[in-house]
């Protein structure tokens, strides 16, 4: 049943002429590299609509720069998936921006705060095919070894399988 829910809002949406795909866990056909965000758009050129914080807000995406209500947030190479997750628990999403350049991944997370969307965390970047989003964690898979970024609070904590220390580039 939630498979049939999960393709009858995939179809709405692009009967619809939107741009965001819905995802479910058993759904890979886009090849996109990050699994279980709410709503996300993978490609060269294209938007993202979502609502946070009571306001409609449309993400940009093209050639590798990435903009948000008149804001740009980053610009760089690869791959560029952008989606949106509510990692701290807030009913409010944050905005995130994941990238894949040949085999290293990471993402930057972006929270609404003051009218401004501002960066709250930045998960890899390391060797792994896929991020995986599941309530407040990020999960890649790199060789053998797990690396889990976790909310706590006010900043992501780090944790890997193979106790290796966090390659995660500061803010």
């Amino acid at each position: 049943m939630k498979r049939l829910l999960t393709l009858c809002a995939a179809f709405l949406l692009l009967g619809l002429g939107l741009s965001a795909q819905v995802r479910s866990y058993a759904d890979n056909a886009s090849k996109a590299f990050v699994i279980g965000l709410d709503t996300y758009f993978f490609g060269a050129e294209g938007s993202l609509d979502f609502t946070a914080g009571g306001q409609s807000f449309t993400a940009s995406l093209s050639n590798g720069s990435v903009s948000l209500a008149s804001q740009e947030l980053e610009n760089g190479g690869g791959d560029v998936l952008v989606g949106i997750h509510d990692f701290t628990n807030n009913r409010n999403p944050e905005f995130v921006v994941a990238r894949r350049n040949g085999e290293t991944i990471c993402a930057n997370v972006y929270a609404l705060s003051g009218g401004k969307w501002k960066a709250i965390g930045r998960i890899g970047a390391t060797g792994g095919k896929e991020i995986r989003v599941f309530r407040q964690a990020f999960t890649i898979r790199s060789g053998e070894a797990l690396y889990t970024w976790t909310w706590h609070g006010s900043a992501f904590d780090f944790k890997a399988s193979d106790g290796s220390s966090d390659p995660t580039p500061a803010l």
